[in-house]
């Protein structure tokens, strides 16, 4: 059972990247999401809107990378882990609770942030 538990906990950083990678792309072609970001008349998202959606994730997950080795440091990797999947949460609710392109995008920044810092201590804990 205890491995079990084990194998699961490891897995987080896989699954919160593959989860936000696999439904943004599905959330960018719905019709209500692209009149809530680009108005009443849009038929598709502008360029850079589209790209400003998908890329600030990768930004907050360097971000967290970065902060998370001395989050391990300080608080240990499995508070760490537990934090990122924390912070990850908080960004999802973020995401949801967006009526426009800035609170989108600051959710996915929180998102990243809780992504970063389960991707670069995962590794560290399994070791």
């Amino acid at each position: 059972m205890a491995r079990l538990r084990h194998v699961c906990f490891r897995s987080f950083g896989g699954i919160f990247f593959g989860y936000d990678s696999g439904y943004i792309g599905g959330v960018q072609g719905m019709g209500y999401f692209i009149k809530m970001i680009s108005g009443p008349d849009a038929t598709e998202l502008l360029s850079w809107q589209s790209s400003l959606i998908v890329s600030i994730l990768s930004a907050g997950t360097f971000c967290g990378s970065l902060i998370a080795g001395d989050l391990a440091d300080y608080f240990g990797r499995r508070f760490t882990i537990i934090l990122g999947s924390a912070v990850f949460i908080v960004g999802v609710v973020l995401q949801t609770a967006s009526a426009g392109l800035a609170l989108l995008v600051v959710g996915r920044t929180v998102a990243g942030l809780g992504v970063g810092f389960v991707s670069a201590i995962i590794i560290l804990y399994m070791s």
